[in-house]
């Protein structure tokens, strides 16, 4: 087993080494651990003497949402949302690397003498997405159809997959024309909001960055609002104050009832995520405790007369 993981090792480092942006140079390839759905790379690339570090990620296996990936990317570079993309492919996504920490990593503590917090952090990089011109053929969201793809994926028994197509059918809420939806990131969770070293010297906001585009859809506000409480596994309560901060960085107006039914959407497809990545998983146990938080949200709502958390 040692020598296939070697040889595929081997294999994707020629591939990095073979990419147009490296040619006449030398890479030192370091794999990235914590992306759970992409291979990702840190890559020190040497030429003419002069040393630079860029972020590398294996689009290989998620040809559904590269095209949507990377042009997202590309717009959120260009006003400086995600860090520059230098190259991409259908297989390769390759960005400047930011040198710094996730916010995730950033503890209430090293916010207690400034008037932001991770709440607000996240807001204006979120708003400032949605801000964006995304082209009229980008990947609309379908909630439904997202629900039912994630269900059908998973190793779930008979009892299990009736269960889930009842509540599916009792919780996707109406969705919007195509002209009330924005250019949404999908996964604003805390790990994909990058601070520069320059962040911890003056706080300030344009030293933060929104990564990972690989959730990114056409939708409503509403469900990036919610997915962002689901997937941070903030408190229902949190709602009208997620609200309040996301208004305070954009003019459009949110419906707070639209939230918690995207909420329980979001719920129930983070969960099916983990469920299924715990069954291919080294982090099995891991994996399957935030799949139970997320059951254990869904039922906090209290929409449903039988709760689903027991089920799994």
């Amino acid at each position: 087993m040692s020598v296939l993981i070697s040889e595929k090792v081997k294999e994707t480092i020629e591939e990095i080494n073979a990419l147009p942006c490296f040619s006449h140079g030398h890479c030192k390839v370091e794999s990235l651990i914590g992306g759970e759905s992409h291979a990702s790379f840190k890559v020190l690339f040497s030429k003419n003497f002069v040393e630079t570090n860029y972020f590398v990620k294996s689009l290989a296996g998620h040809q559904e949402t590269a095209i949507a990936e990377i042009e997202s990317n590309l717009l959120a570079a260009e006003v400086g949302l995600a860090p520059e993309v230098i190259y991409h492919s259908p297989l390769w996504l390759v960005c400047e690397f930011i040198a710094g920490d996730s916010l995730a990593n950033f503890g209430v503590k090293d916010l207690a003498h400034v008037t932001i917090n991770k709440v607000m952090i996240s807001m204006n990089l979120m708003a400032k997405v949605h801000q964006l011109t995304p082209s009229k053929n980008h990947q609309v969201l379908d909630i439904k159809a997202l629900l039912v793809k994630q269900k059908n994926q998973q190793h779930v028994t008979p009892l299990q997959h009736v269960a889930l197509n009842i509540t599916i059918s009792k919780i996707v809420p109406a969705q919007a024309d195509h002209n009330d939806l924005v250019l949404c990131h999908g996964d604003v969770n805390y790990e994909n909001i990058r601070l520069s070293n320059s962040f911890k010297q003056d706080y300030s906001l344009i030293n933060t960055w929104l990564v990972d585009y690989e959730c990114s859809y056409l939708a409503e506000v509403e469900y990036d609002i919610a997915m962002f409480i689901a997937v941070n596994e903030l408190r229902v309560g949190d709602v009208n104050d997620v609200i309040q901060s996301y208004q305070h960085y954009s003019m459009l107006s949110l419906d707070k009832e639209k939230v918690r039914g995207y909420l329980a959407c979001c719920y129930l497809i983070n969960a099916l995520w983990y469920f299924e990545a715990a069954n291919e998983s080294k982090q099995a146990e891991k994996l399957m405790l935030k799949a139970r938080q997320q059951f254990t949200l869904f039922d906090q709502l209290e929409l449903l007369a039988e709760k689903v958390t027991p089920l799994f």
